[in-house]
């Protein structure tokens, strides 16, 4: 395709290369094409605004179809691997909260962050009487004395959630 040429598509034959770059010189013409009829149908609208909502919308046309030709089993193991990479990201995320509420552990702050949420480690779901529990796994990387520095910050997070009187805050019980 060669834009030069003119637009890649019209309005009436509108189509996109579901298989090319969100920013292929085909998607950016038919990202123009699109914009522009649509403004023309809703002049309220800013046509950068509509191009850039439009370019977000494609990019996740082309992750529907991609999951879309995976199988159930590939569906599965990718899904079950963003919901780990979630917890780890969310056990950084609280363990880096507790250490910026506890000023004992602010001397500790970079290098939770130079840990990452890649550092964390990975809880595996296990139900038991459909009560989900989660068995914290260590990295082989890991040392010892790694893993027991972090655990301070979920007992710590304990502590806080807890408070001195016994009362917990809403919400599930953090993992020990």
């Amino acid at each position: 395709f060669d834009p030069r040429r003119g637009p890649c598509c019209t309005a009436e034959n509108f189509k996109i290369d579901i298989l090319g770059m969100p920013k292929s010189k085909w998607n950016i013409s038919a990202t123009k094409v699109f914009a522009r009829d649509f403004v023309a149908h809703h002049p309220s609208f800013n046509i950068d605004s509509v191009q850039t909502a439009f370019c977000t919308h494609l990019r996740s046309l082309k992750r529907s179809f991609k999951q879309a030709g995976l199988d159930n089993v590939a569906l599965s193991a990718r899904q079950k691997e963003d919901r780990r990479k979630e917890r780890k990201c969310l056990l950084y995320h609280r363990c880096l909260d507790t250490a910026h509420a506890v000023s004992d552990l602010h001397p500790h702050i970079m290098m939770l962050m130079r840990i990452g949420p890649d550092g964390m480690s990975s809880d595996e779901t296990a139900n038991e009487n459909n009560v989900p529990q989660y068995r914290i796994l260590g990295r082989h990387w890991c040392s010892l004395e790694v893993t027991a520095w972090l655990w301070v910050f979920d007992v710590m997070y304990h502590h806080n959630r807890w408070g001195p009187v016994g009362i917990g805050s809403r919400g599930n019980n953090a993992r020990m």
